[in-house]
């Protein structure tokens, strides 16, 4: 068995603190996660957007959707 010196301990609490932290935020993160799952919320707000996986909200099935390609002058 290992006994730590003073120093270590101070520095074994710090991390102990941390996993305890990140145990809590992550079960309340799942929480979030499931709670807006659950309750089927609307979007706040909708992104405008001109195009066409903006405009279906669903990515297209291939790559062939054409859009006007822009070409830009120095």
């Amino acid at each position: 068995y290992i006994i730590f010196s003073d120093l270590m301990i101070m520095w074994n609490n710090i991390s102990t603190m941390g996993s305890i932290m990140t145990i809590f935020f992550s079960l309340m993160f799942i929480t979030i996660m499931m709670d807006m799952i659950i309750s089927k919320r609307k979007m706040i707000f909708i992104i405008k957007s001109n195009n066409k996986e903006g405009k279906m909200n669903i990515p297209t099935l291939n790559h062939s959707n054409l859009e006007n390609p822009y070409m830009f002058h120095k």
